[in-house]
């Protein structure tokens, strides 16, 4: 293990720094092959803690990211500062077209039947026979022995 795997980005760190993690690496890499197996499993096992722990850590800003993301940006505009506004006016309209269209409905259907009822009153007032005579109960015995059903 004499040579030394160095993967950074220069732009993160100032050179003084990398300096000075170059020069502690360079003395850990002169006195590795002088470790015991024992401390070599520890130092192993360690940085595979500091490893997951980097991970959870990324892990949990990721998910902050993604909630920001998913949650949208921060300023607003005007539409969804106003939204709850809009959506009840947008409520108040569609009660003010269910309430129109139930109306026009009304309104047709009364006048559909006032103009069956004056049909039949037409007919009723224009025939030969006289209106009293669909009330009488001989009439109703006539019609039924001069018509009958085919219904049995």
């Amino acid at each position: 293990m004499s040579s030394l795997n160095t993967k950074h980005r220069p732009d993160e760190l100032p050179a003084a720094l990398d300096a000075a993690g170059r020069q502690l690496a360079s003395h850990l890499m002169q006195s590795v092959d002088e470790l015991t197996p024992n401390t070599k499993q520890r130092l192993r096992a360690a940085r595979e803690q500091a490893v997951d722990k980097r991970r959870q850590v990324l892990a949990a800003q990721a998910q902050t990211v993604w909630r920001q993301a998913a949650q949208g940006p921060s300023d607003h505009g005007w539409f969804e500062q106003h939204a709850p506004a809009w959506q009840f006016l947008g409520s108040i309209g569609m009660v003010f077209i269910l309430v129109f269209g139930l109306w026009t409905i009304d309104n047709l259907e009364s006048d559909e039947f006032v103009s069956e009822t004056a049909e039949i009153d037409k007919l009723l007032l224009t025939d030969d026979l006289p209106p009293a005579a669909y009330l009488d109960p001989g009439f109703k015995h006539f019609l039924k022995l001069s018509f009958p059903s085919n219904s049995r």
